[in-house]
């Protein structure tokens, strides 16, 4: 009998394991909890070449508004250039530095957002 509990302890240890360590929950992490603020892209962004042990990528400073109505400037990377005239979603820490981002369509957006208050 005591095998079987070892057997099931062992097993619920790999099943943890293999959760934790895979790249779907490392994105969830950067997500939840965190504040929404969404952006239109305008600017191409700014090209940062690599250095010896980092990928080129580029870097944006755009405003963003709230889903309540805060605006504040936010500056975030990413690996690729993002396409102009674009909405973003950005997940913003209590810290202010954005965790992740996801495009969004314009129809996704918040009610208030949608009618024109993305500066």
């Amino acid at each position: 009998m005591k095998r079987i509990y070892v057997l099931s302890l062992l097993a619920g240890i790999a099943f943890a394991a293999c959760v934790l360590m895979s790249p779907g929950f490392n994105e969830l992490l950067k997500r939840v909890g965190k504040d929404e603020f969404y952006v239109y892209v305008i600017d191409p962004g700014k090209k940062i070449l690599p250095g010896a042990y980092v990928r080129q990528y580029y870097e944006y400073r755009l405003p963003a508004v709230g889903e309540g109505g805060a605006q504040k400037t936010l500056t975030f990377t990413a690996t690729k250039q993002l396409s102009l005239d674009t909405y973003l979603r950005l997940y913003v820490s209590s810290a202010g530095q954005v965790t992740a981002w996801e495009e969004v369509q314009q129809r996704e957006l918040p009610d208030r957002i949608k009618n024109g208050n993305i500066p």
